[in-house]
């Protein structure tokens, strides 16, 4: 299909038509629609086949607004963007297409010659999409859930599995495929943590023993499970009483990630020339080999504080600390060793040693990998139900990714306790959740300890204990720390940073006076450095989209280089004129004590305006009617007036964000060659992480039982909720973005870098 990006950022001069969507509010509940997905614009390439053919067009809505492949709807186009009385046509059939574009040319045809400075820059056509009246949706009830309900209620006990599966083809729409993986899964009441990327899935999962062969044969009737190697691996079964006193998971988590397991490789290998598989019998038997110069090499592939606790006999672990690691220590110990040697690998589940099998032969040229099918799990299950009269050759605890955390396997004590240095095989995390390292501690010094890795731990952890409440939302109980343990954190890291100048204390205090209900939205003093720091670290330019009240104007401002260029853009009349208030005030004062006192004078000056500074930096505040329009404005206009932004600094509308990323990401007359982006709020109070848990009620339980207390408390957290996805699935989707580089600061309210990569 001939179209282009749904959110690109054209130029002038490029064959593009513009197409302005808005869609009903009846779809904008039904399909749960993000900001971005009940109005944007989009663009059609000239001449494509989305400009004559109604399908191609339907289809091009569909990579912009990617929820509509959900349902049935209507599409109309008018002469302008859904003013009361508009007369509209309905989009059928090619000829509408047709059409619409058609009537698009002229009235941009007709408006270029009006003279008007706001005619548009490109022909652009209206669509409106409606809910079809006529559309009857079926109700989805496959055969397999014919009594399910009942069977998942009574099963007595909840079997640990665990699987990967590397299509072919890959998985075209990783989300699509999430959200249909949930919409299944939720029936069997199956909680775990699962991860879904393009090269494919990967899952660590508690399922009710008493469903688990129809779970696992509607996982075999999806193709993108289908090709699993090893079908599902079984661990032990728990009984419900033990189940239900500590769950290995807590809910079902379906996460889109790039990779399903990070691997650090700079391009993808052959998942499917990774060596053979040998059963656990043939291992068994395989590892009492091992030895001598010509005998097979056995290689542990999992991470030190895995190996620390648990291993095969006669095998020799990486040294890892994480699974990027590998590569290098393949390097270290394979070095002169004959490429026809044999080489066995082994990991918890098996799906490390398939890329570690296929980087063998593909990178390293060994032509002898054998890796353990199902893993140590597989073996250990093999031991338990076949190995009549065998000794596990596995001794100690195998390391699980769960609430288990270790499975002991045999007596043997592997691993030093990292207090006491004594011998033990217990694994666990660190109760204090700021830190939470893996780490092998008997359990003596676990209990002196509170569950902490040291004294300082134990000290924040049972501070914590007392600044603990707890409440019931949804049928769970949800322990919350007291948010003044963060603001602790944040307190140290303010206290031995540099200090701000006394003007920033009044910007803060003006806020609070003239716009009481955002002073929350005021940078703070360590973030207001960081951004003066790394204004001062480029090349002089710097665009601020979202000025507020001028605090990061003046940080930028006093950090920049001497001679450079700070424009803020920023919608909001009255903010826009107490940023401006600001800005002179630093001109005329400093930034220090006389800066204060002026800025501490009644407002005024106008909305916005320029000033050239004592340093010879030019600041500029631009008062806009939409700052994502004037961005790609000043992209057209000033692409051979302007050498780009070294920095851009977005703190604007949360629902556009991505497109202001991608007009910033695809102009480098907005962001120069090596410049970077900042987007703040990315951790949006820290509701994102709830939102990438799924904490709001997925997964089925609770439904139903509320008390009119706790649905007051979700109406009110409605819009928290929403952003907080909306931030999340930002943060996922520029993670993903294969052309940008990207870091996330914990700072305040979150930070992320951006930059090309």
């Amino acid at each position: 299909m001939s179209t282009a990006a749904a959110d690109s950022a054209p130029t002038p001069g490029d064959d593009l038509y513009a197409v302005k969507v808005s869609v009903c509010p009846e779809l904008r509940e039904s399909l749960h629609l993000n900001g971005r997905e009940k109005r944007g614009r989009m663009f059609v390439e000239r001449d494509s086949k989305a400009m004559g053919d109604v399908q191609e067009f339907r289809q091009t809505l569909h990579d912009f607004f990617r929820a509509l492949r959900k349902g049935e709807y209507l599409i109309e186009f008018g002469r302008g963007e859904g003013e009361e009385g508009e007369m509209r046509e309905r989009v059928d059939g090619d000829e509408d297409v047709v059409r619409m574009f058609r009537e698009a040319e002229e009235r941009f045809e007709d408006a270029q010659g009006s003279g008007d400075e706001e005619a548009p820059k490109r022909p652009t056509a209206y669509v409106h999409i409606l809910e079809n009246p006529d559309f009857v949706k079926e109700e989805w009830k496959p055969e397999w859930m014919e009594g399910l309900k009942e069977k998942v209620e009574e099963s007595q006990g909840w079997s640990m599995i665990s699987f990967y599966s590397f299509p072919k083809k890959g998985i075209s729409d990783p989300e699509t495929f999430g959200e249909n993986l949930r919409r299944v899964w939720k029936h069997f009441g199956a909680l775990g943590r699962v991860y879904v990327a393009f090269e494919g899935v990967n899952a660590q999962m508690s399922v009710p023993t008493s469903v688990l062969p129809i779970f696992t044969d509607v996982c075999m009737e999806m193709e993108e499970l289908a090709c699993m190697e090893n079908g599902i691996n079984v661990d032990e079964v728990i009984s419900r009483e033990e189940f239900e006193k500590d769950r290995p998971f807590k809910n079902l988590h379906v996460r889109v990630r790039a990779q399903v397991l990070a691997d650090g490789l700079d391009k993808g290998l052959d998942w499917e020339n990774a060596g053979w598989d040998m059963t656990a019998e043939e291992w068994h038997n395989k590892v009492q080999e091992v030895g001598g110069e010509d005998g097979p090499i056995l290689l542990d592939c999992r991470n030190d504080y895995e190996t620390g606790v648990g291993k095969f006999v006669n095998a020799e672990p990486l040294g890892t600390e994480t699974f990027k690691d590998t590569w290098g220590k393949l390097k270290e110990r394979l070095e002169g060793v004959p490429k026809d040697r044999e080489v066995m690998t082994y990991c918890t589940g098996g799906i490390r040693c398939v890329k570690v099998g296929a980087w063998l032969k593909q990178e390293m040229g060994f032509s002898n990998v054998g890796r353990l099918k199902g893993g140590v799990i597989g073996y250990d299950r093999m031991i338990r139900e076949r190995g009549e009269g065998k000794e596990s050759l596995f001794q100690g605890t195998n390391y699980v990714f769960d609430g288990r955390v270790g499975r002991q396997i045999t007596e043997h004590k592997l691993g030093k306790c990292i207090t006491c240095g004594g011998e033990t095989n217990l694994l666990a995390n660190c109760n204090n959740k700021a830190c939470h390292k893996k780490m092998v501690q008997c359990s003596t010094c676990r209990k002196e300890l509170d569950g902490c890795c040291g004294e300082g731990c134990k000290n924040v952890f049972v501070g914590r204990l007392g600044r603990t409440t707890s409440r019931t939302v949804l049928g769970k109980e949800r322990v919350e720390f007291d948010p003044q343990v963060f603001d602790d954190v944040q307190g140290y890291c303010e206290e031995y940073s540099s200090g701000v100048g006394e003007i920033y204390g009044a910007i803060q205090r003006n806020t609070e006076k003239h716009l009481p209900t955002g002073a929350h939205m005021v940078s703070s003093g360590i973030q207001g450095r960081l951004l003066r720091t790394m204004a001062g670290m480029g090349g002089g330019r710097v665009l601020e989209v979202g000025t507020f009240t001028g605090y990061a104007t003046c940080c930028f401002a006093e950090g920049v280089k001497r001679g450079g260029t700070v424009i803020s853009l920023e919608r909001d009349p009255k903010a826009c004129q107490i940023a401006w208030h600001h800005v002179l005030a630093a001109n005329e004062g400093g930034w220090g004590e006389g800066g204060r006192k002026i800025a501490e004078r009644e407002l005024e000056g106008g909305v916005g305006g320029t000033v050239e500074m004592g340093s010879g930096t030019t600041v500029e505040v631009r008062k806009v009617d939409d700052a994502l329009v004037h961005l790609e404005d000043m992209a057209a206009r000033e692409k051979e007036e302007a050498e780009g932004f070294d920095l851009v600094f977005i703190d604007a509308d949360k629902g556009r964000l991505l497109e202001y990323v991608d007009v910033c990401i695809r102009n480098q007359n907005i962001l120069a060659e090596g410049g970077v982006i900042l987007v703040d709020n990315v951790l949006w109070k820290g509701a994102v992480v709830d939102a990438d848990e799924n904490m709001w009620g997925e997964g089925g339980e609770g439904d139903g039982g509320e008390e009119k207390e706790e649905k007051r408390l979700i109406k009110l957290n409605r819009r928290r909720r929403k952003l907080a996805r909306i931030m999340h699935e930002f943060n996922g989707a520029v993670c993903r973005d294969e052309r940008l580089e990207v870091t996330m600061l914990p700072l305040r309210d979150g930070l992320t870098i951006i930059r090309r990569r």
